[in-house]
Parts: C-alpha cells; sequence; structure tokens
C-alpha cells in the first residue's frame, strides 16, 4: 500500500486516540443534542480564560467579559468567512468592506449583523437571555451601539467600551482578541467543526460568566460590556489591526 504524500500529511496530521474518541463521542451525542459540542466547548473556554486570567485578587470579572465579548464579535466575522470559503468564494464576499484614512479595513453587511443580533441563537439573543435570567433591569440601546461604532471607526475611540470608570477592563477589546483568537480557536475548532457554532460557543461561555459574576456585577452593565466589545470587534480586519 502507497504512503500518504508529504502534503496530505500536512493536512491530515494524525489524531492521537483520545482526542478521536472524544470527537466520536461529541458527534454521536449532538444527534440527541446539535449544541453538545458548543456547550461543551463553551465550558472549556470559560474555564482557560479563568485559569489565564486569575491573579493574586481572582478574576477581573469586567476584564473577562471584555475579552470574551471581543471573541464573540469576532466569531460572527469567522464564521462567514469560513462558510464563503467552504463554498468557494472569496472570505470578504459576505460582506460590505470599508476603507478608512490609515489604510485599515472594516465588515459590514447584513448576514454580520445577523449573528450578532438577528435570532434566538445570534449573541444578543443568547447573552441577553442570559443576563435577564440572572436579573438584569436595564439593557443596553443595540442601535446605539451599532450607530455609534460606525461613527467612530478609523479614530482612537473606535473598539473602546463605555462604561463607567470603576468597571474599566484591564486591556481594550482588540488587544484580548489578538492575543486570545489563535490560541483558542483550535480549541473550538475541535469542539466545534461547523463554524456557524462558534458564536453560539463564546455565547454560551459569556452566559457562564454572566452567572458566575452576578454578584460582582449587575448582569445588565455585563451585558453592555459585552456588546460595547462584540460590536467593533466583528468588524476589524484581524490580519491588519
Amino acid at each position: 500500500m502507497l504512503g500518504k504524500s508529504k502534503q496530505q500529511e500536512k493536512q491530515e496530521p494524525p489524531m492521537d486516540p483520545k482526542t478521536a474518541a472524544f470527537i466520536n463521542a461529541i458527534r454521536e451525542r449532538s444527534k440527541e443534542d446539535p449544541l453538545i459540542g458548543a456547550k461543551l466547548g463553551a465550558k472549556e473556554v470559560f474555564q482557560r480564560l479563568i485559569v489565564g486570567m486569575k491573579d493574586s485578587k481572582g478574576v477581573h470579572i469586567e476584564s473577562l467579559l471584555t475579552a470574551l465579548g471581543a471573541l464573540v464579535g469576532y466569531a460572527c466575522q469567522a464564521n462567514l468567512r469560513a462558510q464563503a470559503l467552504a463554498k468557494g468564494m472569496p472570505a470578504t464576499a459576505p460582506f460590505q468592506v470599508v476603507g478608512t484614512q490609515d489604510g485599515k479595513q472594516y465588515f459590514f453587511g447584513d448576514p454580520l449583523n445577523d449573528a450578532l443580533a438577528g435570532s434566538q441563537y445570534s449573541v444578543w439573543g443568547l447573552v441577553g437571555g442570559a443576563a435577564q435570567h440572572a436579573g438584569a433591569k436595564d439593557f443596553p440601546d443595540l442601535n446605539e451601539i451599532f450607530q455609534y461604532t460606525a461613527s467612530v471607526l478609523g479614530s482612537e475611540r473606535f473598539g473602546i467600551p463605555r462604561i463607567p470608570d470603576d468597571h474599566k477592563p484591564a486591556d481594550t477589546p482588540l488587544n484580548y482578541l489578538k492575543g486570545l483568537w489563535p490560541t483558542l480557536l483550535p480549541t473550538v475548532e475541535l469542539f466545534c467543526p461547523n463554524p456557524a457554532e462558534w458564536p453560539i460557543l463564546y455565547s454560551l461561555a459569556i452566559q457562564e460568566a454572566i452567572y458566575a459574576g452576578k454578584e460582582s456585577i449587575d448582569p445588565g452593565l455585563a451585558f453592555r460590556i459585552v456588546m460595547e466589545s462584540a460590536i467593533p470587534m466583528s468588524k476589524v480586519d484581524l490580519a491588519n489591526p
């Protein structure tokens, strides 16, 4: 029997037996629960961030929410890019591309807005449901955040969450995104081979964060931090941030 070429070996790296068994178990369970991969992946991502962001004082909840908001926002874009490529289309086909004077480009369009806020499985639907369940009374003005994001495109204010000073995160959404997206992507792909589930996975991880932090931060404010991070980070070009 002929062996695989070097190119094939690159494309199909051998999978260790434990990982293969794990994936098969998820596939079997997905017959009863189609979102089981996203649910289990959300718990894994949440725990990894808790461990990675913990210091002597514990985990700064505002920073955790900002990081997760940035990740879920970009996941909406990455999902659409991956689906376009799978159909043989350019990665940017689903978007309206807007360039700014500093040479950067940003991505807009209805498919992206739908992933952010268009259905019960959107970021708005899943995170908002958790915030309401956790006791939120005030909800962010979604349309205003979209409008503000567009109005500050290309400026120093872009991507900076507008939240009270005593709830500021330790870093910007963009810096969290640049540091965490490539690190977590292999885990996300393992649990959710279907890119359409990536935003759901991160939204479910945010649910975990809202429930875990509800004694430390008002769930309504937590929701706002997430959306103030998610909407601008859904627009960025991670190849040229």
